[in-house]
């Protein structure tokens, strides 16, 4: 049942009752009225003396044995679908030696005052080249599935992700999941060394725990960093220039900080399209570390010295 009866009591107001279930007056009496027959719908803010009951949304709570099983029963007021593609690539000496594309389907399921977000990651297709990098990108593309079906408690001003509901079962479907990794097909295409097998649930888990980590690794992502921001909550200054760090994973993870500037391609009634291209910001770079891995792991396979590092970012959304 989609709705729940709430008996009016004396003493009873629209404006007590809905307090009670967490909604405005508005949304109370749209949802009484989407229910109820005519002679017992509301046509003003006064309850008629012949109404007895209300129909009422489930309340909406959520804690940490809230699973992703449950997303259906939640009821969320706004239901919506996301797509993002990504590619992203390696370019040495002018030339592309490496890329992968991901291409994700996201259900997404928010209260109206945006304190609850369910995410359900239903798509995740990934093509690389060279084909040698295909087996670890599908590797990666299974494990999301794990990160991504996720409920989460959020900031209502900004919109930033504040807690993981449901990180135990997160964490329980890893465990399930790496107890059968050996024997998976794309472990297999990629090694079939155990300490190998041993060095890639370290790194996985090194992203899992604790939850704030797993909370930094979602933004790493596109879907994340635009959706769960203060632009998709009320803020509509698309222009607002901003940086961010990212982390390479060329060179150890050096943190990189990149300097955003927007730029809008097209603005009509029904649709917004921006571009957001980065700039890095090179005094923050640890050179000297990345000039020393170059030369330890790139310049045997180019043997030219090192001339160049860049990093860039770019973003087209609608």
């Amino acid at each position: 049942m989609d709705y729940k009866i709430y008996e009016i009591k004396k003493g009873d107001t629209l404006e007590t009752i809905a307090k009670e279930n967490n909604i405005t007056v508005s949304e109370l009496l749209d949802f009484h009225n989407s229910k109820a027959i005519l002679t017992q719908q509301f046509f003003s803010n006064v309850i008629p003396i012949h109404v007895s009951h209300l129909y009422t949304k489930p309340i909406f709570r959520v804690n940490e044995n809230t699973s992703t099983k449950d997303i259906d029963a939640l009821h969320f007021d706004k239901n919506l679908m996301y797509r993002t593609e990504m590619t992203v690539g390696t370019v040495l000496e002018e030339v592309m030696v490496d890329n992968s594309t991901c291409k994700s389907q996201y259900r997404v399921g928010l209260t109206n005052n945006n304190s609850v977000a369910s995410v359900f990651l239903e798509e995740n297709y990934v093509t690389s080249s060279p084909q040698l990098m295909q087996a670890g990108m599908e590797l990666i593309a299974e494990i999301d599935k794990i990160k991504c079906n996720s409920i989460f408690n959020l900031d209502t001003k900004s919109g930033k992700i504040n807690k993981v509901v449901n990180y135990k079962e997160i964490l329980k479907n890893w465990n399930n999941y790496k107890i059968g990794l050996e024997s998976r097909k794309t472990v297999l295409k990629l090694s079939k060394n155990q300490d190998d097998i041993d060095e890639f649930i370290k790194i996985v888990e090194g992203i899992l725990k604790p939850e704030k980590k797993l909370i930094e690794d979602y933004y790493n992502k596109m879907f994340y960093e635009l959706f769960f921001t203060e632009h998709l909550h009320g803020n509509t200054d698309f222009l607002k220039t901003y940086s961010k760090t990212y982390y390479s994973t060329f060179f150890d993870k050096e943190p990189v900080i990149l300097n955003f500037t927007p730029t809008i391609l097209e603005e009509t009634d029904e649709i917004l399209k921006i571009r957001r291209v980065s700039t890095m910001d090179y005094p923050s770079l640890n050179m000297k570390n990345i000039v020393k891995l170059y030369d330890e792991r790139i310049k045997p396979m180019v043997q030219f010295s090192f001339s160049e590092y860049n990093f860039s970012y770019r973003e087209t959304f609608i």
